[in-house]
């Protein structure tokens, strides 16, 4: 009989770092519903009050708030490790915006990188048994605006801030695993996905909360890029196959180390995406800002999740353009005063996770 996700997680203590961020709060809230002890770590809460970390409640559900918050990089992981004693850990933690990267590079590097590097050196120097999923980034690949979508075994790099991050937390990490192979033993690996939409994020500068806003301002969205093309993908789908990756790692270490893409497969622009989104919804208009630029943007970025179809029998279980339905129905829903909370976890149940 084949194991749930239930069956995996259900009593088992899970840390998630960036458990405050749009993907870390979403993860720890699916990981509470399906039984599991949830511990966490963020630099801080969000700024906008309606994101997915309170509108699910993740706050009430954190089993270490007084050790909740802190800088990754400043902070005693050891001593983080050996209070928690997690079964699981989901490393999200990161300075995630492009944008910011070119205001903030050092702290954008020392959070991605070493931020990674310090939790992968606790879990070397600790005594636990812990299976752990370190998530880096689509744009961790030397990206050379090609055709062909990116395999887990093509060339790592990064012309900005941000994207350089995530190629030397890959390189460093597989540097540890290398170095110190006995790490394996327990269960590690890296994912990586790009461009994660879904309900519940009101970041800034980022297209689909762009989008969101104009449910409450009108205000038309102003997009730079219109033909641009990237990995779209449901935040749903991708927490799933996180899980899955982590489970199937927990079970057979040394069969599942490696690296992963998660991404739909599916090619859509910049335009094609604003577009659907706004006709979902009824709401506003797109501007495009002919020329606008925070810095070096690919026009053309798409990754492949093969690997993860056929080892781990991972596949997205909606189209993107039926996830951008599914997320403008949690932003109406939420403009409209809906218990969120109870609203995702029909979600969570339609999906069979629950």
């Amino acid at each position: 009989m084949t194991k749930s996700l239930m069956d995996y997680y259900a009593g088992k203590r899970v840390l998630v770092t960036g458990h405050t961020g749009f993907k870390g709060s979403w993860l720890s809230f699916i990981l509470s519903q399906i039984g599991a002890e949830v511990f966490g770590l963020s630099l801080s809460d969000p700024v906008d009050s309606k994101h997915s970390f309170f509108a699910l409640g993740v706050n009430e559900v954190v089993k270490n708030p007084e050790s909740a918050y802190g800088d990754i990089c400043k902070i005693n992981i050891n001593k983080l490790l050996s209070d928690v004693k997690p079964h699981y850990i989901f490393h999200l933690a990161a300075q995630a915006i492009v944008s910011e990267s070119y205001f903030r590079p050092v702290e954008t590097i020392l959070t991605n990188s070493m931020g990674s590097i310090y939790l992968a050196d606790a879990i070397r120097t600790s005594d636990l048994k812990v299976t752990s999923l370190f998530i880096t980034s689509d744009k961790c690949y030397k990206n050379l605006e090609q055709e062909s979508a990116y395999i887990e075994t093509d060339e790592l790099g990064g012309n900005d801030p941000y994207s350089s991050s995530k190629a030397s937390a890959e390189i460093l990490l597989n540097s540890y695993f290398k170095s110190f192979p006995s790490m394996l033993d327990n269960g590690i690996a890296t994912a990586r996905a790009g461009n994660v939409f879904g309900g519940g994020d009101w970041s800034q500068n980022r297209l689909i909360p762009d989008c969101a806003r104009q449910i409450y301002d009108g205000n038309p969205i102003s997009i730079r890029m219109p033909h641009a093309t990237r990995p779209w993908s449901y935040v749903l789908d991708i927490l799933e196959g996180y899980l899955l990756l982590a489970s199937k790692l927990s079970d057979e270490p040394i069969k599942y180390h490696g690296s992963y893409n998660f991404a739909s497969g599916e090619t859509h622009s910049v335009e094609d995406v604003v577009e659907a989104f706004l006709k979902i919804t009824g709401a506003g208009a797109v501007h495009v800002e002919a020329g606008a630029s925070f810095g070096h943007e690919s026009k053309l970025l798409q990754i492949d999740a093969t690997k993860s179809r056929l080892k781990l029998g991972w596949s997205p279980k909606l189209s993107v353009h039926d996830s951008l339905k599914e997320s403008a129905k949690w932003y109406l829903a939420q403009s409209e005063e809906t218990d969120m909370r109870n609203f995702s976890k029909d979600i969570l149940v339609n999906r069979k996770i629950l």
